[in-house]
């Protein structure tokens, strides 16, 4: 093992150490880690310790890699603390990427969507679904579960991280989709017009048929909008021509 990786770590978890080499031992060791070099085993926990306590930027999450168990499990601790701030919040998200996101459990996607409180939460677990979804893929019924447990929040902003997580699904949702084209919230319809435009081949005139019936009761400029869009966009998919429907009375 390298002697200036001890160093690093002794430099790093020295109280008596002065914030500026505290600030490049921590980035020593990243470098370390980053080109596999051998650390000490309390390496991972006192840079993530350090980057924690000194309000460090997200960004470097996106240079550097973190990878270890501990490390993951403490980023979820902050993901799931109501009182962590912004700063925290983003960090932790940022170093639960790569082999962290293997430490993350359907356990904890429940617990994280519980303790969604605001729209940068929502941002945050709705992400971390999506990675865990793309690495080792979460069964329909959970998917499912997950989604109906964010649908019936009063928040709009949650509703719509219930669509996007519904459209994880490998085949469409006709109930689902077509009581959220009811929401009270423009927004919420919107998206979910959204998901309907992105749906597989087999699912194509499913969507259609969603669409051209919200079509007939759409009044709001924004769905409304979308609505025009994914029509065309399925219509083209499908190897058709774009009929003309006219819009609705009402429209504003």
């Amino acid at each position: 093992m390298s002697a200036l990786t001890r160093l690093a770590l002794e430099v790093l978890e020295s109280a008596s150490t002065p914030p500026g080499l505290k600030a490049t031992a921590c980035a020593t060791l990243l470098a370390a880690m980053d080109q596999s070099i051998e650390v000490p085993n309390e390496s991972h926990m006192a840079v993530w310790t350090y980057l924690l306590g000194s309000d460090a930027s997200a960004a470097m999450m996106h240079r550097h890699e973190l990878s270890h168990p501990e490390v993951a499990r403490d980023a979820l601790r902050v993901l799931a603390d109501s009182e962590a701030g912004e700063g925290a919040q983003d960090l932790a998200l940022a170093v639960l990427r790569g082999p962290n996101v293997a430490e993350v459990g359907e356990e904890d996607l429940v617990s994280l969507a519980d303790h969604i409180l605001d729209e940068g939460r929502v941002r945050r677990v709705t992400w971390l679904v999506e990675q865990v979804h793309e690495l080792r893929g979460l069964e329909p019924a959970f998917i499912t579960m997950l989604r109906d447990r964010l649908v019936s929040s009063e928040n709009a902003t949650v509703r719509i991280a219930a669509v996007t997580m519904g459209a994880l699904l490998p085949r469409l949702d006709e109930h689902f989709a077509a009581r959220t084209l009811l929401d009270s919230s423009p927004l919420v319809r919107t998206a979910m017009v959204e998901a309907l435009e992105g749906v597989g081949q087999r699912d194509r005139e499913k969507a259609l048929v969603l669409i051209r019936d919200q079509l007939g009761r759409e009044n709001h400029r924004s769905p409304l909008s979308t609505l025009y869009s994914a029509l065309g966009s399925l219509v083209r998919a499908g190897g058709h021509r774009v009929r003309q429907v006219p819009a609705p009375d009402g429209t504003h």
